[in-house]
C-alpha cells in the first residue's frame, strides 16, 4: 500500500486505528473488546511484535459471533509460538497452530483464546502490520464506510448475520470484480476522490 497518500481525514488514515481508542468507540462489544485488551493487557504483552487489532470490531460493522483479531510482526515463527504457549497458554480455549504460506501471505503463526467469553485470535507473520492484508483490508472497509453511509454498513452487517465473511461482504455489494480480497486492497491507494469516483458516489 501506498503509504504517501495523505489526504484522508484523521479517523481514516493509517495512525487512527493503533491502539484500543478506536475501539471502545466503535460499538458496545467493542468497548468490551477494548475492556478486555486492557485488563489482560494483551497488547502489552504483545508490545514487541507491533500488535495491531483489526477487523470487523473497531469499524463498528461486528456482529455476536465477532472476535477480536490481532495482526504481529515476527521474525522467527517456532519462537513466537513457544513465547505465545507460555504467554496465552493457560487462558480457556487456547490453540495453536501454523498456517502455510499462499501466493500473497507468508508462512505464519495463529493463536486462538477466549478472555471473558470473547475469543481472540493473534495472526503472526514475518511483515510489519500496518502492510498486512487484514490491516489494508480494515483501513480501506472504514473508508467505503465512511463513503457510503449507515445504510451500507446495515447491509454489510446482514451479509454477515447470513454467513459471509466480510472481505466477500464488501464485493458482494460493491459488485468488486475477481477475489474480494485483492479487489479491495487494490482500492488502498486511492485518494477519497477517486475511491468515491470508484465507487459512483458523490465527494466527502
Amino acid at each position: 500500500m501506498n503509504q504517501t497518500v495523505m489526504d484522508w481525514p484523521e479517523g481514516l488514515d493509517t495512525q487512527s486505528f493503533s491502539g484500543i481508542g478506536r475501539l471502545a468507540t466503535a460499538s458496545p462489544q467493542g468497548a468490551q473488546a477494548a475492556d478486555i485488551l486492557d485488563r489482560f493487557r494483551i497488547l502489552e504483552c504483545l508490545v514487541d511484535y507491533g500488535p495491531e487489532v483489526i477487523g470487523t470490531l473497531p469499524l463498528g460493522i461486528d456482529i455476536a459471533t465477532s472476535d477480536i483479531d490481532i495482526l504481529c510482526n515476527v521474525s522467527g515463527l517456532d519462537a513466537f509460538g513457544l513465547f505465545a504457549d507460555q504467554a496465552f497458554g493457560d487462558l480457556a480455549g487456547y490453540t495453536r497452530h501454523r498456517r502455510d504460506a499462499t501466493d500473497h501471505v507468508g508462512a505464519a503463526v495463529v493463536v486462538r483464546f477466549e478472555c471473558d467469553g470473547l475469543p481472540i485470535e493473534i495472526f503472526a507473520t514475518d511483515r510489519p502490520a500496518r502492510e498486512q492484508y487484514g490491516f489494508v483490508h480494515m483501513l480501506v472497509e472504514a473508508r467505503i464506510l465512511h463513503v457510503m453511509g449507515d445504510g451500507f454498513a446495515r447491509k454489510i452487517q446482514d451479509l454477515k448475520q447470513a454467513g459471509i465473511k466480510t472481505e466477500p461482504a464488501f464485493a458482494s455489494l460493491l459488485r468488486l470484480d475477481g477475489d474480494p480480497y485483492l479487489a479491495l486492497a487494490k482500492l488502498a491507494d486511492l485518494s477519497p476522490s477517486e475511491l468515491c469516483g470508484r465507487l459512483g458516489v458523490s465527494g466527502i
